[in-house]
């Protein structure tokens, strides 16, 4: 199925409208003030979680590889 340039520039403006409407339904940014109290809790907290995240998986990573090797040590 041949998807035709006039279909995907219709598909294209319809992401450019909506990307740009959302814009102004932001009440949060990462270099501006927050607006409420609430959104500005929740922007550190995801913050500290997406901080946080690589290394906990790096140490879980780890902890398997160091299980892993401990059983096959003791067989």
């Amino acid at each position: 199925m041949k998807i035709s340039r006039s279909s995907s520039s219709v598909r294209l403006a319809f992401f450019l409208i909506a990307a740009l409407s959302l814009v102004s339904v932001s009440q949060a940014c990462s270099v501006c003030v927050v607006g409420k109290e609430e959104a500005r809790t929740a922007y550190y907290a995801t913050t500290a979680i997406l901080s946080f995240l690589p290394l906990i998986m790096i140490g879980g990573v780890v902890y398997y590889i160091f299980k892993k090797n401990r059983k096959i040590q003791k067989d």
